[in-house]
């Protein structure tokens, strides 16, 4: 990992732990700002990601804004140094309290995703005598074919606003002092590894934009949302200037301001897991890898059936075998890899799961009370803890037995 063996680190950070390259981190941030500049877009880091204050801490360095959706991750954007005013706040279930809290923050924009939602921003702002500027996210019912626990655009989603509820919304804003209207906001999924999907949201935001601006309503902002695909080893991402392109031909003429909110493509293959192989299984008709992480550590492929690659720490010999890579977890879904050709690996050899920077740390827990892992950051020839372990007895520390 850049200039620092990773094997060196596990012999001081004992494994499982999360590994990333500050590095790899910026030049993600570069090619993506090289693209979107083409298209005067502003950049907004969606936190859920991956929070870690060190990796925000590089966001904040690039000047990139932050797309949250809690008011934790508003005050670890914050903290990092981002600026409130480029801080876009979305997700379906904002709590009274969080949406104080960004309005005291001061952020740039609230993407409102139900009628309720947008009432309950109203009467704050009405209460407090401020206002807010908002986006109407909107439906858009775009299958971006990607799996369907990330699907964000169709009929029926928990997310955005219908559009047949758009007049609704659109009159509740213009009856508010408070409510500033921005323009609209799309997702359509993340993982997403073509630019199509993308061109039919664009299409038809082009005539929302012209139905709503010919209703007398100023529509001067477009967030588009993020969910560039990577290369998890199929050969199938989804590269910056293609989005930026189809952005441009088909908005291009529109005179708006247009954001994007990356999140995975900045950070996912920055980041290892790195792991130990605790035990062999030596079972027909395969044998199995047990890890010492699980799928308390690394959710995705439980989750999604995602797969990472794994690679060895030491030089690969001898002759690859089937077999099947686990965790120690107490459930059948906690694998990682099955019948997948290896190396042959012996209990107490270290290896790494690739492009894990991205829903990996952010979504791990202390299930069957085991530990919660620590994160390393990497720049150069030095690494750095940036989180430490978070113990089982750290945890029971909070409970409050009779």
């Amino acid at each position: 990992m850049e200039a620092v063996p990773v094997d060196r680190m596990a012999e001081k950070v004992s494994t499982p732990f999360y590994c990333y390259s500050a590095a790899a981190i910026r030049g993600r941030i570069g090619l993506c700002q090289s693209a979107f500049e083409a298209i005067g877009a502003t950049i907004h880091y969606a936190v859920k990601a991956n929070s870690n204050l060190a990796v925000l801490g590089l966001m904040a360095e690039a000047g990139l804004g932050a797309d949250i959706v809690s008011e934790g991750e508003l005050v670890r954007a914050l903290q990092a140094g981002i600026e409130p005013r480029t801080i876009i706040f979305s997700g379906v279930g904002k709590r009274r309290a969080e949406l104080l809290a960004a309005l005291d923050a001061g952020i740039f924009q609230f993407n409102l995703e139900s009628l309720p939602e947008l009432e309950q921003l109203a009467d704050l702002c009405r209460t407090r005598g401020c206002t807010a500027n908002v986006s109407i996210r909107v439906n858009p019912e775009v299958d971006a074919a990607t799996h369907r626990h990330i699907t964000t655009g169709v009929k029926g989603s928990k997310f955005g606003i219908p559009i047949e509820q758009m007049a609704s919304a659109l009159n509740l804003i213009a009856a508010s002092d408070g409510l500033q209207l921005h323009g609209l906001a799309v997702h359509i999924g993340s993982q997403i590894v073509e630019p199509e999907p993308y061109r039919r949201a664009c299409r038809r935001l082009r005539r929302w934009v012209f139905d709503m601006r010919a209703q007398g309503h100023a529509i001067n902002h477009l967030d588009l949302g993020g969910g560039f695909g990577i290369d998890y080893g199929d050969g199938r991402c989804l590269d910056y200037r293609a989005v930026a392109a189809v952005m441009e031909q088909e908005l291009g003429d529109l005179a708006v301001q247009i954001a994007v909110e990356p999140g995975r493509s900045l950070v996912a293959e920055a980041g290892l897991l790195v792991s130990e192989v605790v035990y062999r299984k030596e079972v027909e008709p395969v044998p199995f890898l047990i890890l010492d992480a699980g799928m308390n550590d690394l959710l995705r492929p439980a989750l999604y059936q995602a797969t990472h690659q794994l690679v060895t720490l030491k030089e690969p010999d001898g002759v690859p075998e089937i077999c099947h890579v686990v965790g120690p977890v107490c459930e059948s879904s906690d694998t990682f890899l099955r019948q997948v050709s290896l190396p042959q690996i012996a209990a107490g050899e270290r290896v790494a799961l690739l492009h894990a920077g991205a829903y990996g740390a952010v979504m791990a827990s202390g299930y069957n009370s085991r530990d919660i892992i620590p994160e390393v950051m990497v720049s150069g020839d030095h690494y750095t803890l940036v989180r430490r372990a978070v113990s089982y007895r750290d945890l029971m520390a909070y409970e409050l037995p009779e």
